[in-house]
């Protein structure tokens, strides 16, 4: 090893017990924001029950495996996001609603599905929102009912944040200066705000897509766990045009 080597090693070194350390003191940092946290885990509760009561018992192995993939996109974002990793966990928050989106398409797809298996077949946002708002599936269903626009409108802020296209979405605050992460409680509640709109407008998706298995006093304890992620406004427009009461448990 040379001199040089030995001396970005212990540089290494130091980085690494830096940023270790840091992370619990982050967390200690943010427990003033900790009723954030606890909401968004009351939210991502909803997409796991949806996956476990609906989603997989709905679609096939293979694409009901995207939207495991975007549930855990959603813990990842949650999980960053406690110690301060802002821009990583809208990075995966984009991802879940890529991921939720594809598990719909590869549904309808199988023998795309089976080549994209093989790298044979991507298809891009665009062409997943194009294919969502022609679904006979959401057919008569509301646009505000059925999650899309929300999740259009998420997905082009969140493609700001992966891209760099904003530097309120950027992690430095000046020129000669690195930040993993930042304690910054603003930045908590942006974050907030980004995670509770996809996960309501995942949500819509669901129950619009497979709304006959909402009616009437089915899946009540999916429709309990939908309480904490859908709005208050989404919830009586569902009541009213779909039939689908979600109450306080």
């Amino acid at each position: 090893m040379t001199a040089f080597e030995d001396e970005i090693d212990q540089n290494w070194q130091v980085f690494h017990q830096q940023w270790t350390s840091q992370i619990a003191s982050n967390w200690a940092q943010l427990k003033g924001s900790s009723s954030i946290f606890v909401d968004s885990y009351r939210r991502l509760s909803s997409l796991n029950a949806l996956r476990v009561y609906v989603v997989e018992k709905k679609l096939d192995k293979d694409s009901a495996a995207f939207f495991l993939e975007a549930h855990n996109d959603a813990l990842v974002s949650h999980v960053s996001a406690s110690f301060g990793a802002w821009r990583g966990s809208l990075q995966s928050l984009r991802s879940c609603v890529e991921n939720t989106l594809c598990a719909l398409y590869y549904k309808d797809h199988p023998i795309e599905l089976e080549q994209w298996k093989t790298g044979a077949h991507r298809i891009g946002f665009s062409d997943l929102m194009a294919y969502m708002e022609r679904h006979p599936a959401l057919s008569g269903v509301d646009k505000t009912l059925t999650g899309l626009e929300m999740l259009a409108q998420e997905y082009s802020l969140l493609s700001r944040a992966v891209h760099g296209s904003a530097a309120t979405f950027r992690m430095t605050d000046q020129i000669n200066r690195i930040l993993l992460w930042s304690t910054d409680p603003a930045r908590a509640g942006m974050w907030q705000t980004r995670e509770r709109h996809v996960v309501n407008g995942i949500c819509l998706l669901l129950i619009a897509m497979f709304r006959n298995e909402f009616v009437g006093m089915k899946l009540q304890n999916v429709r309990d766990t939908l309480y904490y992620a859908i709005s208050a406004t989404a919830r009586s427009k569902l009541k009213t045009a779909l039939k689908i009461s979600i109450s306080r448990p």
